[in-house]
C-alpha cells in the first residue's frame, strides 16, 4: 500500500454525489481517483448498457494503481438479481489483482453489521428499478416490510432531490415496524440526512455511500469512527 491510499470509484457519468461523499469523511492520507461508465437514466436497460463500461473502466484505475475499486452504483451492482454483486466484484478483482467494493455487498454488510431483519426501503427510482431491490434484498434473506420508489427521471434529478423533501419522503413511507431503513442509490443525497432520519425515526439508516464508504474503509484496514452520518460509521 502506498503512502497516500488511493480509492479507485467507478460510478455512473452523470452521478453528481458520490465523489462527494467520501471527500467530506474520508482521513486525510487518502485520495479518490475516478471513472465514469455513460449512464443518464436510472433504468435496468441503462443500467445494463452502463455494465459494458465496466472492463475500462476497472483497467483505467488499475493504471493508477489504486488499493481498492470501489463500484459506486448501488442498481447497476443488483439489476441482475440476488448474486450479480458478486459476479461484479469477481470480475473487477479477476482483471486487475485489486481488492473490489460493489455497492450492493457493502449495503448487505452494513445491515449485517446492524443486526437487521426487516426493512423499509426507500430509493428514487421507477418502479421496476425500486422492485428490483427489494428482489435483491429478499433474494439475500431479508424481510422487506416496506418500499417506495420516489421516481425521478434521470440520475440528476436525482442527485438534485433536496434534503427536506428525503425527509419528508422517508418518513411517510417507513414501515415502524422495521428495524432498519435502507437508502437505494448512490446518487441520491442521503448520506447527509442519515444522522437527521435516525434521530427522527429512533431507527438505523443505511444509504448506499454510507455503506460503501464503511466497507471501503475497512477494506483499506481503517476503523476510525466518523461522526455526523450515522450510527453505521461510528462502529
Amino acid at each position: 500500500m502506498s503512502q497516500r491510499t488511493r480509492i479507485g470509484v467507478m460510478l455512473p457519468s452523470s452521478n453528481t454525489t458520490v465523489e462527494w461523499d467520501f471527500q467530506r469523511v474520508l482521513p486525510a492520507e487518502t485520495s479518490v481517483h475516478s471513472a465514469r461508465m455513460w449512464l443518464t437514466g436510472s433504468d435496468a436497460d441503462g443500467l445494463e448498457r452502463m455494465n459494458q463500461d465496466m472492463e475500462t473502466a476497472t483497467e483505467h484505475l488499475a493504471s493508477a494503481a489504486v488499493d481498492v475499486i470501489v463500484y459506486a452504483c448501488t442498481g447497476g451492482s443488483l439489476v441482475e438479481g440476488p448474486g450479480y454483486d458478486q459476479k461484479i466484484k469477481a470480475r473487477i478483482e479477476d482483471l486487475s489483482g485489486i481488492p473490489a467494493v460493489p455497492t450492493s455487498t457493502a449495503v448487505l454488510e452494513a445491515l449485517e453489521r446492524l443486526g437487521a431483519h426487516k426493512l423499509s426501503v426507500a430509493t428514487p427510482y421507477p418502479l421496476t428499478m425500486t422492485q428490483k431491490v427489494g428482489e435483491y434484498l429478499q433474494g439475500n434473506g431479508y424481510e422487506v416490510l416496506a418500499i417506495e420508489g420516489r421516481a425521478h427521471g434521470s440520475n440528476l434529478e436525482i442527485g438534485a432531490d433536496p434534503d427536506d423533501a428525503i425527509v419528508d419522503f422517508v418518513c411517510q413511507t417507513m414501515d415502524s415496524d422495521c428495524d432498519a431503513v435502507f437508502l437505494s442509490c448512490t446518487n441520491w443525497n442521503t448520506m447527509g440526512v442519515a444522522q437527521r432520519l435516525e434521530e427522527d425515526t429512533g431507527k438505523p439508516v443505511v444509504t448506499s455511500n454510507q455503506a460503501t464508504i464503511w466497507s471501503t474503509l475497512r477494506t483499506l484496514g481503517f476503523d476510525q469512527p466518523v461522526a455526523g452520518y450515522g450510527r453505521l460509521l461510528q462502529m
